[in-house]
């Protein structure tokens, strides 16, 4: 399986083996889409996807990240900075089929909604819910409410 350096990452498929000519075709945004692995060592390392749109622009959509290192305050979000660079477009996290079936969502929930409510995430896509970029403060809100009610929060906040 080919892998190439681009970025500051080092980068494979995730499913398929591609040559290196066909991997940077599908991280430039003009290939197939393709899940890719990519890894900046000893930072973060995760999975996405990447495509244009009918518009010409360019989405990714986030299935994994993982920060690394002894020092990982601020990782997360040096990760999205890095990505939105990287390919300038938007990010729409795609959290994965299995929630956390004692609390309904992914135990990595309210960091993702943080990111969102913050920018660095443009739409949130989980089992229970959706939020676009043109999410309506009343869904944002709706959202931000069953993640506290779910894990307590909502009388200490």
């Amino acid at each position: 399986m080919a892998t190439i350096d681009w970025k500051g990452a080092t980068w494979k498929a995730y499913y398929s083996s591609l040559s290196i000519p066909d991997l940077l075709t599908v991280l430039k945004g003009y290939g197939p889409m393709e899940v890719l692995c990519f890894e900046v060592r000893d930072r973060f390392r995760g999975q996405l996807s990447l495509c244009l749109t009918e518009d010409g622009r360019k989405e990714i959509t986030l299935y994994h990240l993982e920060v690394c290192g002894p020092k990982r305050a601020g990782r997360g979000r040096e990760a999205l900075r890095w990505i939105r660079e990287s390919f300038r477009g938007t990010i729409i996290l795609e959290f994965p089929d299995l929630p956390d079936p004692t609390i309904g969502f992914h135990p990595t929930m309210p960091f993702w909604f943080q990111m969102y409510r913050e920018g660095l995430v443009d739409a949130l896509d989980c089992e229970n819910f959706y939020l676009t970029p043109q999410a309506t403060s009343e869904q944002i809100h709706e959202v931000q409410e069953h993640i506290k009610s779910v894990l307590g929060r909502g009388e200490r906040e």
